[in-house]
């Protein structure tokens, strides 16, 4: 349940075989009422929100929801969808650390079976500005949490990370695999 092109990637990387659906809800009005919870239950929720939708209409079918949030200073970075938001977000992550919360569901019939979170930690070099246009210049992080892209050239904006690269990139991989294999729903070919 979800549209992102690096979640289909890490999937594919591991060999799963999986289906895309787009789930149809209101993620920003749906972000909005969640406000009031801690990021972990919202990155959740949000997850949840998604497979659930998705399992509602595709019955019989295991989903597996996924959402992404980017934290600093208890302020959300979404996703900057322009070159000026991404600049000014780097700029504020610059010399910091700040925090990508992952959240993972899995439903089936509209019914939650599985959730997660993750967290990993990273420190943003310092940049100047004319290194953080170039960056986005060259990476084009227009829709992505924290507006980097870890999974490419993003990686080396950071001193120090503390996670797993799939929680920063939005699927927490092995926390899902073993669930899955738990839930004992076959996932290969």
């Amino acid at each position: 349940a979800s549209c992102s092109k690096i979640r289909r990637k890490i999937l594919s990387d591991h060999g799963l075989n999986f289906v895309v659906k787009t789930p149809g809800i209101d993620e920003e009005e749906l972000k909005q009422s969640l406000t009031n919870l801690p990021f972990k239950k919202r990155v959740i929720e949000l997850a949840l929100a998604k497979a659930k939708e998705v399992s509602e209409i595709h019955k019989n079918t295991y989903v597996v929801g996924a959402d992404q949030m980017c934290v600093y200073n208890n302020m959300v970075f979404s996703k900057p969808g322009n070159l000026e938001n991404a600049v000014n977000n780097l700029m504020r992550l610059s010399g910091n650390t700040h925090y990508q919360y992952n959240g993972l569901a899995i439903c089936l019939d509209g019914k939650p079976l599985w959730t997660f979170c993750d967290i990993a930690t990273l420190t943003m070099k310092e940049l100047s500005e004319e290194k953080i246009r170039s960056y986005i210049e060259a990476d084009k992080p227009y829709e992505c949490a924290g507006s980097y892209k870890y999974e490419s050239l993003g990686s080396d904006l950071f001193s120090e990370v503390k996670g797993s690269e799939y929680t920063i990139q939005g699927l927490s991989l092995s926390p899902l695999l073993s669930a899955l294999e738990d839930l004992d729903i076959s996932f290969g070919e």
